[in-house]
């Protein structure tokens, strides 16, 4: 296990260093100067030259590549370019709290419903529950969340006017114990807006995996041995259905940047999604190589995480 882990990482910082390259250049490729776009149309040659002194945007780019790099691995990502002086880092734990909320809540809606669906209707094949699963999970994976976020807003919040259209709850306070339950229904559209392309991916998933274990010879075994049927669904056939639905869980955490970019936009939520977002458009080249170094990082810790869970749930996965 321990060898596992140490060759892990040694390739998740090759792979850092390669995305890190990949993204600079990139980046700097991007049409049109940031120092100019920070200034706008009626900022003078000098005042431009003087900010693309200061950024250090007039060195050659392999002087900058070395300098952001050097700066990364001593744990500072640079100033903003567009909220100049604010550091990066401050700008990233400002907003983070803001998506890591309503992105916990999607995925853990997107869990308790979806396993217990998908378990179901394999149960029940061939039923008008199960038919209506089926249904659900076609129809959730197909609707894009832009769209659905728009028909909740209009609906719900609008004509309904069950809920605030834009999410309004003192920064922070989703964070305290009491409030990270009673600030659910402020986030609750774009939380549902995210999770329902998920939990119609992992009930379609769960139900096909569950229909193949079921028909397996341990199976009609264990029933064979007289053992109960909630037994023989849960013990056995669940947690060897479960390996394909833990990697898309782990995978619909790392899409839930792209998500996010799309639910903070028409949502109008000041996180990660719309830093992003905002630093492209802006050409914040700081913003953008450390969020993507950020995200990078993510993808292979739960990577790392998925492939750890597999050896748990089934002893005959060997980490190799």
């Amino acid at each position: 296990m321990r060898e596992y882990v140490v060759k892990k990482l040694a390739i998740a910082i090759i792979v850092l260093i390669g995305v890190y390259t990949v993204t600079f250049f990139l980046t700097f490729m991007l049409p049109g100067d940031p120092a100019r776009v920070s200034l706008g149309q009626h900022g003078s040659e000098e005042a431009v030259e003087l900010i693309r002194e200061q950024w250090g945007l007039d060195k050659p780019r392999y002087v900058q590549y070395y300098s952001y790099l050097t700066h990364f691995l001593k744990g500072d990502m640079g100033k903003s370019f567009r909220y100049y002086p604010r550091d990066v880092i401050e700008l990233i734990k400002y907003r983070f709290p803001v998506t890591a909320y309503y992105g916990i809540w999607a995925i853990f809606f997107a869990i308790i419903f979806s396993i217990p669906l998908g378990v179901i209707a394999a149960y029940k094949q061939n039923t008008i529950f199960d038919n209506a699963t089926v249904l659900f999970s076609q129809i959730g994976v197909s609707l894009p969340n832009f769209w659905l976020g728009m028909m909740l807003i209009a609906i719900v919040a609008v004509k309904l006017g069950w809920v605030n259209p834009v999410p309004d709850v003192e920064y922070g306070y989703y964070w305290t114990p009491v409030g990270f339950f009673t600030s659910l229904k402020a986030y609750i559209l774009p939380i549902i807006t995210i999770a329902t392309g998920m939990m119609a991916s992992n009930t379609r998933l769960t139900r096909s995996s569950m229909l193949e274990v079921i028909r397996e010879d341990y199976i009609t075994l264990a029933r064979a041995k007289g053992l109960p049927e909630r037994t023989v669904v849960l013990k056995h056939a669940l947690r060897n259905a479960l390996i394909p639905v833990v990697t898309n869980v782990g995978m619909q955490f790392l899409l839930l940047v792209g998500g996010a970019i799309l639910t903070e936009t028409v949502f109008g939520i000041n996180g990660l999604g719309r830093l992003y977002l905002d630093a492209i458009n802006y050409r914040d080249y700081p913003v953008v190589i450390a969020l993507t170094l950020i995200y990078t990082g993510g993808v292979v810790v739960i990577n790392l995480i998925v492939d750890l869970l597999y050896a748990r749930i089934d002893p005959r996965v060997s980490l190799s």
